[in-house]
């Protein structure tokens, strides 16, 4: 899982969450191996946020005051640039929510079915070669 996290933060991949997180298997007990850790979900949740407040700060340039020489005007090209960070935030809010709902449904699998508690010695304790104590 972390060698998966640490992928969609290198590449800043939109949707980690799709890829990074398994739902419970119906077919197998308990779920099977499914993803229990919420990071990919909080990872994506952290880009559509950073991603939608640079689509509105794009879609709110406002147009320069091009009275003298010399004026570029990028308002259009700001304003299509917010736009595609806004579709971007679409996305990693849909993989956000995608990750969240399959970490929760793996959690609930997982607490639903309690496995009969196993006994095991302490470690390094080798019950063959105890003492035998005869009491009379």
């Amino acid at each position: 899982m972390r060698r998966s996290i640490l992928l969609c933060l290198l590449l800043l991949a939109p949707g980690c969450s799709f890829w990074a997180v398994r739902g419970p298997d119906r077919n197998v007990a308990r779920g099977g191996d499914c993803t229990t850790s919420v990071a990919a979900p909080v990872v994506d949740g952290v880009f559509a946020a950073g991603l939608l407040g640079l689509g509105i700060a794009g879609v709110s340039d406002q147009k320069p005051d091009c009275s003298g020489w010399g004026c570029l005007d990028f308002s259009s090209a700001a304003h299509g640039a917010g736009w595609g960070f806004i579709g971007l935030a679409v996305v990693e809010t849909a993989a956000m929510a995608y990750g969240a709902v399959n970490v929760a449904r793996c959690k609930d699998v997982k607490a639903s079915v309690e496995l009969p508690p196993t006994v095991s010695a302490a470690p390094g304790l080798d019950l063959r070669r105890a003492p035998v104590v005869e009491t009379r």
